[in-house]
């Protein structure tokens, strides 16, 4: 097998090596032969197993012209319907009845459908997010990547408005969805709300539904059942804003999700507290800034609460240089005179009111929170 098929500057590449270490040029053709057959092989199940049209088959339901956001970008039909002969329902994604499908799904049952949703869309009150996740599609085609499909819910209302029969579309939906096997979640409504986030770098929405909690929508979407969520944990908690830290059952896994505004903490503690989560921070918390206000008299003792305080960190930094100082300055005490000995000792006095002046700058910063209360000495500590 020749090389030639490679780009011009990768077969250099590959030559150079080949040259240097000659047993090299076997293991590159083994690589090809194998990356080449796989490719071969996919290509040719996608083809075989998808039907070349929907054309014959029963239409139960058809949406058209819907715009979908993966598992590709376009303009297609949503469509649930029957092949001749048979009584199971499919879920394709097609641009005609008469053309081959971009998708199809032919297993509707709880065993293949993960989840299916329809949420708001965030600025556009006009739109919803229909949202399917599965385990398989027919060629398992697109990394079986989820369904996303924003639509305008005002306009097909109108379009559906005889089969609606004075329920909303997504009731209708939820009705037709269950006939076909599997559950649609309503996500939106009173009990239901969203927040700004952040996934590491990636921006996106952070959804508290009644029994799930869903990130999205930039790939990797993600969903959590609310049962599985073992505990929460605030951090990084600034004037503006504040980090969500979910720890999810049964391996402790975490997933933080950063800079959600203050304005949003009383609904998400709310959710908390109606799911009966642990709270994992806040009790914490509380119990360090009584140390920091009941031992502003001990540098160290301060330091050890500052070690419970998200941000605290920094100031225990400054208390183990202090201690490095503290180390430096008796083994060269035989070598100072009573001047120089003197003003060390200022110095660590000026380092020890700077970090009370810091700590207390701290314990304002967090009762500017206003969920937590400093003044009172006498509120029990939470259980």
């Amino acid at each position: 097998m020749s090389f030639d098929f490679l780009p011009a500057e990768l077969r250099i590449q590959v030559q150079d090596v080949v040259n240097a270490y000659p047993p090299a040029e076997e293991v590159f053709r083994a690589i090809i032969d194998h990356v080449g057959g796989t490719k071969r092989r996919k290509l040719d199940s996608d083809a075989d197993v998808l039907p070349t049209s929907l054309a014959g088959s029963h239409i139960v339901l058809q949406i058209p012209e819907l715009s979908v956001q993966s598992p590709i970008r376009k303009k297609l039909n949503i469509v649930f319907g029957c092949f001749p002969g048979e009584r199971k329902v499919f879920l394709a994604l097609t641009k005609s009845l008469e053309s081959k499908p971009e998708l199809l799904i032919t297993d509707l049952s709880v065993n293949n459908i993960q989840f299916a949703v329809v949420l708001d869309v965030p600025e556009k009150r006009q739109y919803k997010t229909l949202l399917i996740t599965y385990d398989a599609n027919k060629g398992q085609m697109y990394k079986n990547d989820p369904i996303l499909i924003q639509f305008n819910n005002d306009e097909l209302s109108e379009q559906f408005g005889p089969l609606l029969d004075k329920i909303d579309l997504t009731d209708f939906l939820q009705q037709q969805f269950r006939t076909f096997g599997f559950d649609l979640v309503k996500g939106f409504g009173p009990q239901c709300f969203f927040v700004d986030a952040y996934k590491g770098s990636k921006e996106g929405y952070l959804y508290f539904l009644p029994n799930h909690v869903i990130f999205g929508f930039k790939k990797p979407i993600l969903i959590f059942d609310s049962t599985n969520i073992e505990s929460i944990t605030y951090t990084s908690i600034t004037r503006l804003t504040f980090n969500v830290t979910l720890t999810l059952l049964p391996d402790s896994e975490r997933h933080e999700f950063s800079m959600i505004d203050q304005k949003e903490f009383e609904k998400i503690d709310q959710y908390v507290k109606s799911k009966e989560l642990r709270d994992r921070s806040m009790t914490d918390e509380l119990k360090a800034q009584r140390q920091l206000k009941n031992n502003t008299d001990n540098p160290g003792a301060l330091a050890e609460a500052a070690k419970l305080v998200p941000g605290g960190s920094q100031i225990v930094g400054k208390d183990d240089d202090d201690e490095e100082e503290d180390e430096n300055y008796q083994s060269d005490e035989s070598s100072s005179d009573d001047g120089s000995s003197g003003d060390e000792e200022q110095e660590e006095a000026a380092e020890v009111d700077d970090l009370q002046a810091e700590l207390n700058n701290l314990q304002e910063d967090y009762e500017d929170l206003g969920y937590i209360d400093f003044g009172n000495e006498d509120e029990p500590e939470p259980e």
